[in-house]
């Protein structure tokens, strides 16, 4: 009996070891897969690319993924999970579908000025896709529909809304990874869709000169900044002082 129970237990430990093993590798594949699209040409990342970043042999990769589409949107959910949570815990304090469109769009277009490797990853995961994957599409569209129903945006459509915001904000995303554009620049851009969507350029004018709120650090000390993915030993150290201070007020005004 003492033999049988031994066996069991080992088979269960073999189990756990071999899980932990998965995720290691999976978490490996997702951490490389930032690294590579996280870059000006990123979208040109192949699978070869991916397996030799992570040590793997090609046959080892499709244990984890289907194909290149499958880690796109892979990462694209870990990309914008933590943040976008942050982003509408902060609509509590908002009270019109105008404010909260307008905060949504300056939090996403300051993000890549914080952290670069992330904006590029944003734009290269969505090439063919929706920007920042289609959950985000779904609230933009929800977003917009309410505003529609309160008359706060005259627009005819929430999917034709909603394809005028995401055009715009990955234009603006590439065009703020140039480097030249100016500091307000996802204030004009956020205050012109709003205009586009209906609202008027007083209103408009008004909601994105307004302070923004901190994000909350959730926001800021995993997936986002660090590219931990699940706990990964890439894991950098948190920025101290000054610096964590500045990477918390994305958008402040």
């Amino acid at each position: 009996m003492a033999k049988r129970a031994r066996r069991k237990i080992d088979r269960s430990r073999r189990a756990e070891i071999g899980a932990a093993k998965r995720t290691r590798t999976r978490t490996e594949l997702l951490v490389t897969a930032l690294e590579l699209f996280g870059r000006p040409h990123g979208r040109n990342t192949r699978i070869e690319d991916l397996c030799a970043g992570a040590g793997i042999a090609r046959g080892t990769f499709y244990n984890y993924f289907t194909g290149l589409e499958a880690v796109l949107k892979a990462l694209s959910d870990e990309l914008t999970r933590d943040f976008d949570s942050a982003v509408h815990a902060s609509f509590a304090a908002l009270g019109t579908a105008t404010e909260r469109t307008a905060a949504a769009m300056r939090y996403y277009l300051h993000a890549p000025l914080i952290d670069p490797r992330w904006g590029w990853a944003v734009v290269n995961t969505s090439v063919g896709h929706w920007l920042y994957g289609e959950d985000i599409a779904q609230h933009v569209v929800a977003s917009i529909q309410e505003g529609v129903d309160s008359r706060e945006f005259k627009i005819d459509s929430a999917a034709v809304g909603k394809d005028i915001l995401l055009g715009a904000g990955i234009a603006a995303t590439i065009t703020l990874l140039g480097g030249n554009a100016p500091e307000d620049y996802p204030e004009q851009v956020a205050r012109q869709v709003l205009i586009s969507l209906g609202s008027s350029p007083a209103i408009a004018a008004k909601v994105t000169g307004r302070p923004m709120r901190e994000l909350p650090m959730l926001a800021m000390n995993t997936r986002f900044f660090r590219g931990t993915l699940g706990g990964s030993d890439h894991a950098r150290k948190p920025p101290s002082g000054s610096a964590v201070r500045r990477r918390t007020r994305i958008g402040v005004a």
